[in-house]
């Protein structure tokens, strides 16, 4: 029993010190999370290199650690940049760039959200307000992923109208586009598009909220030969992904990318993994307009060009290989080279 108890003992959280995160609006997720880490590595005091507030990072060895790429890292860096959420400052002879955590020693106050309450006497037990940056106007509540549709349509609550049918068994009807794709996996009609199952699909919520629901989506266009002949869904669904976590609330609606794909029937699969990979090791805070510009004003012979170019400049097949899940499957899909 002792020794039980000098085990569970060993095995406790042993933290240094701790970090106020504040919560601020970003323009995706990925942004947040280098904001995150920049604030959590911050000088909580001065150093030899540092004031209070600074850290010094070098973008290969970022981009490395967390497994981005150079230019998505640096992108995140720029929008916090021009957001004032932090400044950066070149060093000389490649000794890295020198991070400002704009307001930090307030950021790290507690004091500092307590003056962000309106009126604290209204509710005694409320928790102090920490929209920080936000402008007031401009501010909106954190949605959970899983809160509204961004179509619009929304999820509906039986008793907000009290004449609705509500004698069909709710557990005959999944919630989700995804408890219903997974309904219908094992009996699929070929026959039937994707855009016909979705407009059949009698769901409260065409969302789709989590990498886990992106991948049941592409694997479920894939068996209804909905994505042209030899495009990657692997590929697909790393930018179906990256689409998503460009919406504030991380969700994407299922219907968006059944016309997206549609979209696509017209490009060859050059064309199309040009797009993609370019968005998404280039320009993952655009949104799919972006990939459509991308996709109409590049040629095949230009798409093949461009294949290349992102071949050399994020090293070659394993870059491929890691995009596309697999290298037997970028060994598969070419890519033109």
């Amino acid at each position: 029993m002792k020794e039980r108890i000098d085990r569970g003992l060993e095995n406790i959280i042993q933290a240094s010190g701790f970090v106020i995160q504040p919560r601020l609006q970003f323009k995706n997720i990925k942004d947040k999370m280098i904001y995150q880490l920049l604030l959590e590595e911050a000088n909580y005091a001065a150093s030899s290199r540092c004031e209070i507030g600074q850290t010094i990072i070098t973008l290969t060895n970022l981009a490395k650690e967390i497994g981005w790429s150079r230019d998505i890292v640096k992108g995140s860096l720029d929008r916090l940049e021009a957001a004032n959420y932090i400044e950066t400052k070149t060093l000389p002879q490649k000794r890295g760039i020198q991070v400002t955590i704009h307001q930090y020693k307030e950021l790290q106050n507690l004091s500092f959200y307590q003056k962000e309450r309106k009126n604290p006497q209204e509710n005694p037990h409320e928790v102090p307000h920490e929209e920080s940056h936000e402008n007031p106007q401009e501010n909106e509540s954190c949605i959970p992923c899983e809160s509204k549709e961004e179509d619009g349509l929304g999820n509906k609550n039986p008793q907000e109208n009290p004449h609705e049918d509500t004698q069909q068994n709710p557990q005959e009807i999944p919630h989700t586009i995804t408890a219903f794709i997974t309904s219908v996996n094992n009996n699929i009609n070929i026959n039937k598009t994707l855009k016909e199952y979705l407009a059949s699909a009698n769901v409260k919520n065409m969302n789709l909220s989590s990498t886990d629901d992106i991948e049941i989506f592409v694997d479920f266009a894939t068996q209804l030969n909905a994505l042209p002949a030899n495009v990657s869904k692997k590929i697909v669904f790393s930018y179906f992904d990256c689409i998503r976590l460009t919406r504030q609330t991380c969700t994407i609606s299922a219907n968006i990318l059944v016309n997206f794909i549609e979209k696509l029937s017209k490009y060859s699969v050059d064309q199309i993994h040009f797009a993609l990979w370019k968005r998404v090791e280039q320009h993952d805070d655009k949104k799919e307009q972006y990939t459509l510009g991308i996709l109409r004003n590049t040629d095949i012979h230009e798409a093949k060009r461009g294949l290349m170019k992102l071949k050399n400049k994020t090293g070659g097949r394993d870059s491929i290989a890691k995009l596309s899940g697999s290298s037997e499957e970028g060994q598969k899909y070419d890519y033109g080279f």
